[in-house]
């Protein structure tokens, strides 16, 4: 501090205190980008992590495969993902942060309509619905209790997905009595009843045990008993098939006699246990088609990249009359959307608002309010919250307006850019969503009273009323999802057989003159009823809305709630307030706190119409909708829904390296596509600091020679690639023995890599895969080789610097826990020879040594010319030196073009040169900065000169030893 800044006005002695001892911050670590599959997460983005708890929490554990399960209902974990244990791998070495890139399934806009172009799945042959073999969906609905020809209302309880010729039929005793008509010519099953195709089906009647029966004709015939009660061992869900993948070509994955032509996707036997359809021996049952057109069914998703979830429209409180109260034309305030994060978001979350609360002060109208994210299968009795925001409001001038709160700020994919670009106004503050305001509510345009006080259900498809057997009857305007006709055999024959497109009806008949009638119905959300409902001691804690727990008294969660929240078909548009589509109803209800009523003080339910009535707590005469807020009902929950994640799920890795065959691009392949993509996302090195690439189990060789070239562009990183076939895991292709699995062998390897005439010092290889265990599962599994060098690559860091040798017994040794996860055998044990035919051939051995154990015998780089940068070890020491030196230059840049701020410069770079020479990365080093270098012509051009030789420390590679033998009489001494 100078004198000068001390003030001086009477005598005395003046003491300033000045602090140098201030630690000053060290340079950001920077670590590697994973781009791979992980259960949950953010997907498609690159996302920081700075351990491996925060990797768990953000994307989930590793995922080692073989799961099983319900595999449409609870997810894709068939097939291991690799990334997760190369983000483990790299983690717990606790050397630098990791950038991980989670796929979902993308298409380019302007691919060329091809099935492989396209992201998502269909069913096959569902071109021609009318066919007698044509795949798709069909739906089992259930009646109550028939009296004649009045069926009653129909829930749907499950959905078949048919692949190829495979057709589907009830089968039992038939409803109207026995067969004395052919419909349509069909002709009679082999068990004497109605052979009944896709296009239609019969009304069927349980067995005395109140089970009933389909059969599934095709490739192997399958004739199933089952029950309606998920209760039961004779459940529905128990009962069949619910892995897609078994509906591969035969033998492509599994054995051929694991084949399967069909697969039980949705089930809803909550719907049914609401409204008693689960068992007795009353009940009565039709199978029937699920389809608009061609191109629009649930068996349809072909051609629907990854999309995001959301929640309906939450709306505001109705401020007029009572008497003209309509639930939808309530003002539409703001809805969440999914991030990024695919179908995990509306399987596993659900959203709440709560402590709504009006304008207490003079000083603003707006009322407060919070949003609170739970745990999809969490109970109000027991509220798992997974994020929370507070005090917050509408009001788009204030510091707690939502959207200030929240985030509104969402990224999207630049097709002609190849970047992902932003928009939006407020960072993100939630890791799973982001909010969309209303228009009128952002520009202040709205009654500032407004608070939300409701919500617009999901869609879902229309109720099919008026089933009468005289005609195609109906509300023909809407459309239908319901394809195809019901036969009741009798006097009047078949009704409506081989109808195309049932437009609002299906034509049904009992006997001659005898029509029936009945409703067909899709299921939605449940709503909570009561407050008391789930025991609460408290009912204030009750919230309304949406209801996840199987009964009113129980405390236990719907397994199947994610039903409700599907995506209803590829490419659909609109839902949950945001207007219709043909044979679709926008939203399945209108909830609002308006129609909780009461009987009695602590009597509250939700009553659909009962503030229309004047029933309702905020219709009453002298009272609000502050009264209902302030008894404490002041909370509702809503789901999220038509989230999808582009995959397809008939395969057990989606994004499979044979996927991609002939000649793939981003126009004529879907899986192409996604990786090219998600390396494309950090091309642009201002956009992500990075030093290491890798897609672990990525082969197909175009792309990881983008790969490379993307870390050759950039100048700052290095591709681990994998190489194809060494080993080819179950989720490519079937073999029944590990033998058949090893394609490539250490000469086709090298012949293989050598066409592809690579010559990078930006890229490195290994060679074979190796064997783990996965930690929570315990399982065995083979892993590519890129994943435990992400292990080696960090201890190695970690035990000494980026500049030594990756390899070896010291810092190589994988059985020593060099990989950061267990390693305990290779795919191949490699000879002498065939280690030194991979060296030679730039491709470095993994070999396993008897006494030993598995180490890494090798760190070379793709280069093929001999320089000192065909060794990892100094390439990376001169991309650890780039960058580094390139963030201490920008504090000079801007600044005068003179001999002092050369002097400043060179001040900053040699002691970073003298560091890592002190440390063995360099063995000399020369920084030249002065007139020869930063001419006067290059002053002129605003430009500042210098160069930067450095003599790198070589790696021991080779250990030459002379024994030489003497004679006795022989001094050690000449």
């Amino acid at each position: 501090m100078s004198v000068k800044n001390f003030k001086f006005v009477s005598p005395g002695v003046f003491i300033n205190e000045i602090d140098n001892s201030f630690i000053p911050k060290s340079a950001e670590a920077i670590g590697p980008v994973v781009v791979g599959r992980a259960s949950r997460g953010l997907a498609m983005q690159p996302v920081k992590v700075q351990s491996y708890s925060d990797f768990v929490n953000m994307f989930g554990d590793t995922v080692p495969g073989a799961s099983g399960g319900d595999v449409y209902r609870d997810g894709n974990l068939i097939s291991p993902m690799y990334g997760t244990f190369a983000a483990k791998a790299f983690l717990n070495a606790n050397v630098a942060p990791l950038t991980y890139i989670r796929l979902l399934g993308q298409q380019d806009t302007n691919q060329d309509g091809t099935t492989a172009a396209q992201a998502g799945w269909k069913t096959t042959n569902t071109a021609n619905p009318t066919a007698s073999s044509n795949g798709g969906a069909y739906g089992l609905w259930v009646f109550p209790s028939a009296s004649g020809a009045n069926l009653g209302t129909g829930s749907l309880g499950a959905i078949w997905y048919l692949s190829g010729a495979a057709s589907i039929q009830l089968s039992g005793t038939l409803y109207g009595g026995a067969n004395t008509g052919t419909p349509n010519g069909r002709g009679l099953g082999a068990d004497g009843l109605t052979t009944v195709m896709q296009t239609g089906s019969i009304v069927a009647m349980p067995d005395g045990n109140g089970l009933f029966t389909v059969v599934i004709a095709g490739t192997n015939t399958e004739k199933v008993t089952f029950g309606l009660d998920d209760t039961s061992d004779n459940w529905i869900g128990k009962k069949f098939n619910t892995n897609p993948q078994l509906t591969a070509q035969s033998g492509r994955f599994y054995p051929t006699s694991s084949f399967k032509d069909y697969w039980l996707g949705e089930t809803f036997a909550q719907t049914l246990q609401d409204n008693s359809l689960t068992t007795g021996n009353n009940l009565r049952a039709v199978l029937l088609a699920i389809q608009n057109t061609a191109a629009a069914g649930p068996s349809q998703m072909l051609g629907q990249p990854s999309r995001e979830g959301r929640t309906g429209w939450f709306i505001g409180q109705d401020l007029g009359t009572y008497s003209s109260y309509v639930p939808f034309n309530q003002q539409k305030l703001f809805r969440l959307v999914g991030r990024g994060h695919g179908e995990w978001l509306s399987k596993n979350i659900k959203v709440s608002i709560e402590n709504i609360n009006a304008s207490t002060t003079t000083t603003t109208d707006y009322g407060t309010f919070s949003v609170v994210l739970r745990m999809l299968r969490d109970t109000d009795s027991n509220v798992v919250v997974m994020e929370r925001f507070d005090n917050l409001n509408l009001d788009p001038t204030s510091p707690n307006y939502i959207a200030r709160k929240l985030g509104d700020k969402y990224t999207k994919w630049d097709e002609t850019a190849r970047t992902l670009k932003t928009y939006g106004e407020y960072d993100n503050q939630s890791k799973f969503v982001y909010v969309v305001v209303d228009s009128d509510v952002d520009a202040g345009a709205t009654d500032p009273t407004l608070i939300p006080f409701g919500y617009f259900a999901p869609p879902r498809f229309k109720t099919v009323t008026d089933l009468w057997g005289n005609g195609l009857q109906g509300d023909t305007a809407g459309g239908s999802f319901i394809t195809g006709g019901v036969y009741i055999p009798g006097g009047g024959g078949a009704k409506a057989q081989g109808a195309a497109w049932l437009s609002g009806s299906i034509a049904l008949g009992l006997g001659a003159g005898s029509p029936m009638s009945g409703t067909i119905q899709f299921p939605a959300p449940r709503l909570r009823l009561s407050a008391s409902d789930g025991g609460l001691s408290d009912p204030t804690r009750a919230y309304f809305g949406f209801q996840s727990t199987r009964t009113a008294t129980s405390t236990r969660s719907d397994p199947g709630m994610g039903a409700y929240g599907r995506l209803l078909y590829a490419n659909f548009g609109g839902g949950g307030g945001d207007g219709g589509a043909t044979g679709v109803d926008d939203y399945s209800t209108v909830f609002s706190l308006d129609n909780i009523a009461s009987s009695s003080a602590n009597a509250y339910f939700y009553q659909s119409g009962s503030r229309a009535a004047g029933t309702s707590i905020s219709a009453r005469p002298t009272f609000t909708y502050t009264t209902l807020l302030n008894a404490g009902y002041d909370k509702f929950t809503t789901p999220i829904f038509g989230a999808f994640d582009g995959f397809d799920i008939t395969v057990p890795d989606p994004v499979y390296n044979k996927g991609m065959t002939g000649s793939p691009t981003n126009l004529n392949n879907s899986i192409f596509y996604t990786w090219k993509r998600a390396i494309d996302t950090i091309a642009d090195p201002e956009v992500l600091n990075m030093n290491l690439l890798t897609a672990p189990g990525l082969t197909l060789p175009s792309l990881t020679t983008h790969m490379i070239n993307v870390c050759e562009e950039r100048a700052d990183a290095m591709a681990v690639i994998d190489l194809p076939d060494v080993y080819v895991p179950r989720a490519e292709a079937y073999y029944p023995t590990k033998p058949q699995r090893l394609q490539a062998t250490p000469t086709q390897a090298v012949s293989s890599l050598r066409d592809r005439i690579i010559d990078s010092s930006y890229g490195a290889t290994f060679y074979p895969w190796v064997q783990t265990r996965d930690e929570n599962s315990g399982r065995m599994l083979w892993i590519p080789p890129s994943v435990a060098m992400m292990g080696v690559l960090a201890s190695s860091e970690k035990r000494t610097a980026v500049w030594f040798a990756p390899a070896g017994f010291n810092r190589g040794g994988l059985s020593e826990g060099a990989a950061g996860i267990p390693v305990t055998g290779v795919t191949q044990r490699l000879t002498s020879k065939e280690r030194d035919l991979l060296y030679d051939a730039d491709i470095n051995p993994i070999a396993s040594f008897p006494s030993t154990g598995i180490v890494v015998f090798g760190q070379k780089t793709l280069q093929q010319r001999h320089s000192a940068l065909d060794r990892i070890n100094v390439r990376r020491l001169v991309i650890y030196l780039k960058k580094r030196i390139s963030v201490l230059a920008t504090k000079v840049l801007f600044e005068q073009n003179v001999q002092a701020t050369w002097n400043r410069f060179k001040g900053l770079i040699e002691p970073l040169l003298s560091n890592v020479k002190t440390q063995f990365g360099i063995t000399d080093y020369k920084l030249i900065l002065d007139e020869s270098t930063t001419t006067p012509d290059l002053i002129d051009q605003n430009i500042l000169y210098a160069k930067i030789m450095i003599k790198p420390a070589r790696a021991i590679e080779y250990i030459a030893i002379d024994f030489v033998i003497t004679s006795t009489g022989a001094s050690f001494d000449d």
